[in-house]
């Protein structure tokens, strides 16, 4: 595997939060209620997500390659097709949601499928380039999504109601357990860590838990200013980040809708170029290979946006926490356990 291109483990940090950031971008929430249980979730599934990372960052540690590769031998390509399917339908499932919100927000403007063929094409082109190009854009997309995200902070015109932050009562522990749920289905970080980790030059373990404690402070800080200001008015626009920019207006800028949606959609083409990334790595990563598995992240976008699926839809739920387990924990522990092993070996 000494081909393969390096990447720093703060770029591998920024590509994960950015994963982390479209899921919250799209994040839909009906009945978002208090913000409590679901602060207290965060953390609790903060903890449980630094657990599950042990083995595959003790694998890479420990000098391990492609844990899929290692894993299987020969086989270890199929393997990784399991790693390509699995992201297909999280690019595809990312690509139509956020198709479904310009839908619901600027339904004059735009035409759904021509936006979902138009952004899965965009990310076709940058996965072109590479984990280099890919994590340097992921640098300047992280930047933008900072300042817009601190901006929006500090010139919200809504009031801080501290009232919002009601106590945890036991009629709130359905609302903890599903969001702690909800939150660990969605470490498909974990999947990532084990396809794009081969890329990394040193540092695993920062990458992980540098991943987990800016997503905790990212996430806890909008769960706050969310709860405090909006409350029970993110139900009526249902998109937490996009509520959060409609109390946000300055001397300059009215109303941050348009910002939000130019953001939104830089990061969605490239989270999406980095998902098509992964699921051409058991082709090489070559152009053709780039086009064939956008053409697959597309056509599972039109399903997913035909079907309404949605992220928290329970077999979806499912589908995702599987993949985590799967994919994310049980393959890097079985590749660390062959690896130490071989080691052991070699030194006896």
């Amino acid at each position: 595997m000494t081909s393969e291109k390096k990447i720093s483990p703060a770029q591998l940090m920024i590509l994960l939060v950015l994963a982390r950031v479209m899921h919250t971008m799209i994040f839909r929430s009906e009945r978002f209620g208090t913000g409590v249980p679901m602060m207290l979730g965060l953390l609790l599934s903060t903890a449980i997500e630094a657990v599950l990372a042990l083995p595959a960052v003790i694998y890479f540690t420990c000098g391990g390659s492609d844990p899929a590769e290692y894993l299987a031998g020969r086989f270890g390509v199929w393997l990784r097709v399991l790693y390509s399917g699995y992201f297909a339908v999280i690019g595809g499932a990312t690509a139509a949601l956020f198709t479904g919100f310009l839908e619901s927000e600027f339904a004059d403007i735009t035409r759904p499928l021509i936006a979902m063929a138009l952004l899965t094409a965009a990310a076709a082109y940058c996965s072109c380039g590479g984990i280099e190009g890919l994590a340097r854009a992921g640098a300047v997309v992280f930047w933008l999504f900072a300042v817009l995200f601190a901006v929006m902070a500090a010139v919200n015109e809504g009031g801080f109601d501290m009232l919002n932050f009601s106590p945890m009562t036991s009629s709130d522990m359905p609302v903890f357990w599903r969001y702690v749920f909800e939150n660990l289905s969605s470490a498909w970080w974990l999947p990532m860590l084990c396809a794009l980790g081969v890329h990394l030059k040193k540092g695993a373990a920062a990458a992980s838990f540098g991943y987990l404690g800016l997503k905790l402070i990212i996430t806890e800080a909008l769960l706050f200013l969310i709860t405090a200001v909006l409350a029970g008015y993110v139900d009526v626009l249902g998109y937490p980040i996009f509520a959060l920019g409609a109390y946000a207006k300055s001397d300059f800028i009215q109303r941050f809708d348009a910002i939000n949606m130019l953001v939104w959609a830089i990061n969605c083409v490239t989270v999406t170029a980095v998902y098509i990334y992964i699921i051409s790595k058991p082709a090489g990563s070559a152009p053709p290979a780039c086009a064939v598995s956008a053409l697959a992240v597309l056509l599972i976008a039109a399903a997913v946006y035909r079907s309404g699926l949605k992220f928290d839809d329970p077999a979806f739920l499912i589908f995702k926490a599987a993949g985590v387990v799967i994919l994310g924990v049980l393959v890097p522990f079985a590749a660390g356990i062959k690896l130490i092993c071989k080691k052991r070996r070699n030194g006896a």
